[in-house]
């Protein structure tokens, strides 16, 4: 983990590498050991960046004969060309910076007066390798990290209207092909507006993707950018509504036989960090895009079994909550939504078999009463525990379970 303390980096950053080679790389160049702060991916390559431009300018002070607060003036003019060749970068092709270009913003020879006069600054950049040769010009030498510069940079409502949204675009605008390579930079340009101007704002925008792919149901960009940006926030909570949108926008085209966007397929929906009660009410809403129990790649209801296997006690009562849901599965016949979790539960019930004895009595749903009939049959061992239980607890209703 390139000595990083644990805990330093919350998830999903803790087990990004770049993220954990560039903190590395700041926590080395600190006096002392560093603070156990946590900090956000961001806030790494923000401080990444501002160690690297420091770097350059401790070189191009050492050639020019800089000391002091100059040092730090000139880290700062670094940082500005840095940034100017990040927005020259986002140009049509494949995200490099050319070599004219490259030479206006970081001279060979001697630095206009604006950027202090001085010489080496090309050099100085390269041999940091902050940026490196690519083919006939130049690059980043971290495509995420300029993904995350260009950002900043990006116009992202020109962007979105000429990527996603191009029957808002007006006519005879000519637009520049963006190659699929390039989403880096809309992401964190997305991902920006939550930090800048708050969750509702980036909420918004996401609705507007969604809708952007109900008109569309084949749109790359806008398929990517949501399964890119929900799967990136810390907490997909907010974006609950959101969630709900394209989980019913899916569910209706499945509906109707249309495929999925593979990146907002089932494991799309078990990546994003939410509560288990909010990813039940979604992956509820989904399992009526799931085609017939034999066709090829995942299922939704697969993604539910998973779960349910992996923590019953959590899963158990969520599942028992799609009960008084009789929406029929369209790929399966005669079964609905409410049959497909009380299956489920039954074809999983030995992981958990006592605690689903418990979920069950506690419910008022008809399908519980009948789950727990067919127990009884199948499991009579562990219904005699669950009386035994019920008939010593105080509860009154527990009492007269114990005797029905």
């Amino acid at each position: 983990r390139h000595r990083v303390p644990e805990g330093v980096l919350a998830e999903p950053d803790a087990g990004h590498p770049l993220t954990l080679r560039l903190l590395s790389e700041v926590h080395a160049a600190l006096p002392g050991t560093p603070a156990p702060v946590p900090v956000t991916r961001d806030a790494v390559f923000a401080a990444y960046l501002d160690l690297m431009c420091l770097r350059v300018a401790d070189r191009l002070a050492g050639e020019n004969g800089l000391r002091g607060t100059a040092v730090r003036r000139l880290a700062a003019k670094v940082s500005g060309q840095v940034h100017e060749a990040a927005r020259r970068s986002l140009g049509p092709g494949q995200g490099a910076l050319d070599r004219e270009s490259f030479e206006a913003l970081f001279p060979w020879g001697p630095a206009p007066a604006r950027l202090g006069g001085g010489t080496g600054w090309a050099p100085a950049v390269l041999a940091e390798g902050l940026i490196v040769p690519a083919g006939s010009g130049y690059r980043f030498a971290h495509e995420e990290v300029a993904d995350w510069i260009q950002g900043t940079h990006l116009d992202l409502d020109e962007a979105l209207r000429a990527l996603v949204h191009r029957r808002d675009t007006p006519h005879g605008t000519h637009t520049f092909p963006v190659p699929h390579h390039r989403i880096g930079s809309v992401v964190e340009a997305v991902l920006l507006l939550a930090r800048q101007h708050g969750v509702p704002q980036l909420a918004l925008t996401l609705e507007e993707l969604v809708h952007a792919l109900d008109l569309d149901p084949h749109s790359w960009w806008a398929a990517r950018l949501l399964a890119e940006v929900l799967t990136r926030v810390p907490d997909a909570t907010p974006y609950t509504e959101v969630l709900r949108l394209l989980a019913d926008g899916i569910a209706e085209r499945g509906g109707e036989g249309l495929p999925t966007p593979q990146v907002l397929g089932p494991g799309f929906w078990t990546s994003l960090r939410l509560p288990g009660a909010i990813r039940l009410d979604l992956l509820r809403r989904l399992v009526l895009a799931d085609g017939p129990p034999h066709a090829p790649g995942p299922r939704h209801l697969d993604t539910v079994a998973g779960l349910l296997t992996a923590d019953p006690a959590a899963v158990q009562p969520l599942l028992v909550r799609w009960f008084d849901d009789d929406r029929p599965l369209p790929a399966t016949p005669h079964a609905t939504v409410a049959t497909a979790a009380q299956a489920l539960l039954h074809t999983h019930r030995h992981r958990g078999l006592d605690g689903l004895t418990e979920v069950l009595v506690d419910s008022a749903y008809r399908r519980a009463d009948e789950l727990l009939g067919v127990l009884a049959e199948e499991e009579p061992s562990a219904l005699c525990r669950a009386v035994e239980r019920w008939a010593r607890d105080e509860r009154l209703e527990r009492q007269t379970a114990a005797v029905t």
